[in-house]
């Protein structure tokens, strides 16, 4: 999971012309939902949101590539969706507001087995609290709520995640004492299937092809353009938009020694 500055990625993709079209829609789809009946407002949201929300995905995919927020696995020509991260069923006046909005894939967003924990992995409608639970029931009183679920636009939230070497997300050593960290990775390992069986393959293939990377450079000569090609190769699995970023940051730095690799990790 890498962090996504949401407030900016939104100033960005909002302030063209189309950006500013898309927003509009919005606000007219939120204006005529609040003055629905609960039933008729669900209703009319399963119809119609999707065609309003499709624009920011879009728009958002344009700029920060086509990668599930929460998983960080790339699907080129494959259904991204937007995740509502508080959940539509339970805050409807969030709906159209693209700050609650999160690009996910399939198996993030929607309910998908996961063998690992033997149950049924992915969002779907879950948005558990902290205690005391209590929800909010307007945007100004969000900032109240303590969410399990972990949310790639909070900075302080994807620091808690490290990865083995075997591809399993685990709890940053970092925070090993704190309760509620513990909590809310282990829970979030199985909402939003960070511990898929497919997700933990490739991270463990990618964590074998960046100790391999990082052994062909030493044995190059040095300077030598072989070793420059390496360094590129390496620096670019950190990218932002390179799946599993996070993952390649983490098994990176345990060559950090070399002096090289912790320039490319200062730079990253």
């Amino acid at each position: 999971m890498r962090h996504i500055d949401l407030n900016n990625l939104l100033t960005q993709i909002l302030a063209d012309d189309a950006g500013k079209k898309a927003k509009a829609r919005l606000l007219r789809a939120h204006k005529k939902s609040a003055q629905m009946q609960p039933a008729a407002r669900k209703a009319h949201t399963g119809r119609n949101g999707p065609n309003k929300w499709k624009p920011i995905k879009d728009l958002a995919t344009a700029t920060v590539g086509p990668k599930c927020w929460y998983t960080e696995v790339e699907l080129v020509g494959a259904p991204l969706a937007v995740d509502h991260y508080r959940p539509v069923c339970d805050y409807w006046w969030l709906a159209y507001d693209p700050e609650n909005y999160r690009i996910a894939c399939p198996w993030a967003n929607s309910s998908e087995h996961n063998e690992v924990h033997g149950c049924a992995g992915g969002k779907g409608d879950n948005f558990p609290l902290l205690a005391p639970g209590l929800r909010a029931k307007g945007k100004n009183k969000l900032r109240v709520e303590k969410p399990v679920i972990l949310d790639p636009c909070k900075a302080a939230d994807c620091e808690l995640l490290a990865f083995q070497t075997d591809g399993r997300p685990v709890l940053n050593p970092v925070f090993a004492g704190n309760a509620v960290a513990v909590q809310r990775v282990e829970e979030s390992k199985i909402l939003l299937n960070l511990d898929h069986p497919e997700f933990n393959s490739k991270r463990e293939q990618l964590c074998t092809i960046i100790k391999d990377d990082v052994r062909a450079h030493e044995a190059l000569p040095e300077g030598s353009p072989e070793r420059t090609t390496t360094r590129n190769r390496v620096a670019t699995r950190l990218a932002p938009k390179a799946p599993f970023s996070t993952a390649a940051r983490f098994y990176l730095s345990l060559h950090r020694h070399h002096e090289w690799v912790q320039d490319i990790l200062d730079a990253a």
